[in-house]
């Protein structure tokens, strides 16, 4: 994928939003394109994380076995332009859920070594983490006390 397209979908990424072209810039560079196909898993609960995902075509499919008799809940289905994995970018912890693609995906997947170097050079960029990680605990709060 040439890196003006991936900047143009970083872009619209909520984690990016009023990105600099140069840090945008950075963070295409940095991004490694995945291809998975439907039913593909992309990491399982308990695995150890260490990169963040971007979304650029197809769905994904977060979810957590509480039984391993019962089907796995759905936590979320995320879309283009959407992200996950981003907790393992600030630590060494395994994953808390299990991504599976729905169907034909492609993603970016950046590391969380190399998304580091960039945090600790934009100070806008660490802001819009702290950001999106607020915004997904009031969305799992609110799911909680429905």
């Amino acid at each position: 994928m040439l890196s003006v397209r991936r900047i143009l979908i970083l872009k619209d990424v909520p984690l990016f939003k009023d990105m600099s072209a140069a840090v945008l810039s950075g963070l295409a560079n940095i991004a490694d394109e995945q291809v998975f196909a439907k039913s593909q898993k992309i990491f399982e609960k308990g695995d150890e994380g260490s990169s963040l995902f971007i979304i650029i075509e197809g769905s994904i499919r977060i979810h957590d076995a509480y039984d391993v008799n019962k089907p796995s809940k759905t936590l979320a289905t995320l879309k283009e332009g959407d992200f996950f994995g981003e907790l393992s970018l600030l630590g060494n912890e395994k994953r808390s859920a299990s991504a599976t693609a729905v169907n034909d995906s492609i993603l970016l997947e950046i590391s969380q070594d190399s998304f580091q170097h960039l945090l600790m050079e934009n100070f806008d960029l660490s802001k819009n983490l702290l950001s999106s990680l607020a915004d997904r605990i009031r969305e799992l709060t609110q799911k909680l006390q429905n």
